[in-house]
């Protein structure tokens, strides 16, 4: 079986163009580079370097290999510079899960305060669906997440950071847009973007429409909340979504308006109680929380 040592040598080789030139740029002696690639050669069965005329020129065959070993020796050598700085203390990466309505102002908002009060760290944001992000937690694939409705779960712990309500997305030129709010009623007769009867957010519209005995006029249907901006935008009538998902809204072709008689959400911060760093954990959540009172957020008590 060949080695990593093996493949590092002959890379170099390769890189550097001579024996000479390749033990230099590892530090051994060139008996070892050239009783490698020999070692090599014997166990591959091929020659990988011509040695007529006083020149080591690569073969067909090696330049192949090169191919090959090249981009796993860079990735083997990032790994160990990150191995080095996670031990050294320089290396921190924080993996915020986030359901995609949060991510559209308050984890963009809350990453840059971590951004801005810690140099260096590394950030990721993965947005995801709910069903998606109880394994995100479970198999430690990121440190904590962000929702709008809860996780059923005994070993994820939740915490209510805020609270939000419906509002309706509406077209500046629309009538309906200069109220200061809108009922279900006033709604009614108006073509609607709305959402999948199987997404909470869809379930939710739609009990609200049941409740006033009230049938909808659906002009397109969306699984995201996100999506019903741009569906507005190209004349799909009128959308209900998060509160969250409106702070996001940008333009100003479309005028927010509050659905009266929402019902409220909880904007919830989950992390598995058995995985992660209660240190990190309690930095991310600082500042979340503090990117939702920035942007006007009723506290979740």
């Amino acid at each position: 079986m060949l080695s990593f040592r093996q493949l590092e040598i002959f890379r170099s080789v390769m890189v550097c163009g001579s024996i000479s030139a390749a033990a230099q740029q590892l530090n051994i002696a060139q008996p070892t580079v050239t009783n490698t690639i020999k070692r090599l050669e014997d166990m591959l069965k091929v020659d990988l370097f011509d040695r007529s005329g006083g020149r080591l020129a690569p073969t067909r065959t090696a330049r192949q290999i090169f191919e090959v070993v090249q981009p796993s020796i860079i990735s083997m050598e990032q790994l160990s510079l990150t191995v080095q700085e996670i031990a050294s203390g320089r290396h921190v990466m924080v993996r915020l899960g986030v359901s995609p309505s949060v991510s559209q102002a308050l984890a963009p908002r809350a990453l840059r305060h971590l951004a801005d009060h810690n140099p260096g760290m590394k950030l990721r944001m993965d947005t995801l669906s709910l069903k998606q992000i109880k394994d995100y937690l479970w198999l430690s694939e990121g440190d904590c997440a962000v929702t709008i409705f809860p996780l059923d779960d005994s070993f994820i712990l939740s915490r209510k950071l805020a609270e939000i309500s419906l509002v309706c997305l509406i077209p500046l030129g629309h009538p309906l847009a200069n109220r200061d709010s809108v009922s279900v009623s006033d709604i009614a007769d108006e073509e609607l973007v709305f959402f999948h009867p199987n997404t909470p957010h869809g379930q939710m519209v739609k009990d609200m429409f049941a409740s006033l005995k009230v049938t909808p006029r659906i002009a397109v249907e969306t699984r995201f909340a996100e999506s019903a901006v741009n569906l507005l935008r190209v004349g799909f009538g009128i959308a209900i979504v998060d509160e969250l998902t409106g702070k996001g809204v940008r333009g100003t072709d479309v005028k927010i308006v509050p659905l009266a008689g929402a019902p409220k959400l909880p904007v919830l911060f989950h992390h598995h109680r058995n995985h992660g760093s209660p240190q990190l954990i309690a930095l991310v959540r600082g500042c979340v929380e503090r990117a939702a009172r920035e942007l006007g957020l009723q506290p979740g008590g």
